[in-house]
């Protein structure tokens, strides 16, 4: 044996040598891609979902709130609770709870005061989840509250700005409505027709008395719904129930006392469907 001899080379035992793995640039690019294409197609599904979410809160809140106020007229012999404006005898206090400009608008204390909170003391149900936006004035601060009480459930007439010295709101819809005391006198709408609570437009949003034109100005609006539930709105209504109502027109957050064409598209049916849960004709 040649001890200087080599051993001969036997390619089937050698070892290959190690391979670097790694994304070439075009497969890390198409990677890329495909992230982009699903997050386009899931992010607008998952938004839809999140205000979905937040309108069934609303929905939930405006039960809430209806089912307090009528706990509050079992326990006053039916007399509804008062929906008195600049007036701390009130739902709320409406002194201190002028949301449309401050210190209303950040003051929680106006809710906890009202004649409404012990029944259900929780300053949550006040504001609606999807309200983001709130007056150029407030500077994006957001309200307090976002709901309003229909004012001629437990709105003041002139026997109650005589005997209470509180202000008269009958120039609303006039002496042919009449302000409603007590449940039972909600007969026309019927009370699961009939609105109490609602979301609001933050631009008519103030003193928590929703004004629904009649007579004089029946064409156009006072106070205004709001738009923001993926064009719809929330409503509670006298019986206790409460649901979202599809907009067929309107399809923003309205300014006071705004024509059927204000911003744009006719929004008259959606005035009739609202003036319907207030008065009859």
């Amino acid at each position: 044996m040649n001890v200087n001899s080599s051993p001969k080379w036997d390619p089937s035992t050698a070892s290959a040598p190690a391979r670097r793995l790694a994304f070439t640039l075009i497969e890390l690019l198409v990677v890329i891609a495909i992230i982009a294409i699903l997050a386009s197609m899931l992010l607008p599904a998952l938004a839809k979902s999140k205000l979905k979410a937040q309108q069934i809160t609303c929905v939930s809140n405006m039960k809430q709130l209806g089912l307090s106020w009528i706990m509050y007229a079992n326990d006053f012999d039916d007399r509804m609770v008062p929906n008195w404006i600049v007036d701390r005898r009130a739902w709320i206090d409406g002194i201190l709870g002028n949301v449309s400009a401050l210190p209303g608008a950040t003051n929680i204390n106006a809710i906890r005061a009202g004649l409404l909170y012990p029944y259900n003391p929780n300053t949550d149900i006040y504001q609606c989840p999807s309200a983001k936006t709130s007056p150029a004035t407030l500077r994006g601060m957001r309200q307090v509250r976002h709901y309003s009480l229909q004012g001629r459930m437990g709105g003041a007439d002139a026997a109650d700005a005589t005997r209470y010295g509180v202000n008269d709101t009958t120039w609303v819809l006039g002496a042919t409505y009449p302000q409603y005391k007590k449940t039972s006198q909600v007969k026309y709408p019927s009370p699961a027709e009939a609105m109490t609570f609602l979301d609001e437009s933050v631009e008519t949003l103030d003193d928590g008395y929703f004004a629904v034109n009649a007579a004089a100005q029946i064409n156009g609006w006072q106070n205004s719904p709001t738009a923001r539930h993926i064009k719809s709105g929330v409503f509670g209504f006298a019986d206790g129930h409460a649901e979202n109502w599809r907009w067929v027109a309107l399809n923003r957050d309205q300014v006071l006392n705004a024509t059927v064409t204000q911003h744009g598209a006719d929004t008259t049916v959606d005035l009739r469907r609202v003036q319907r849960a207030v008065f009859r004709q």
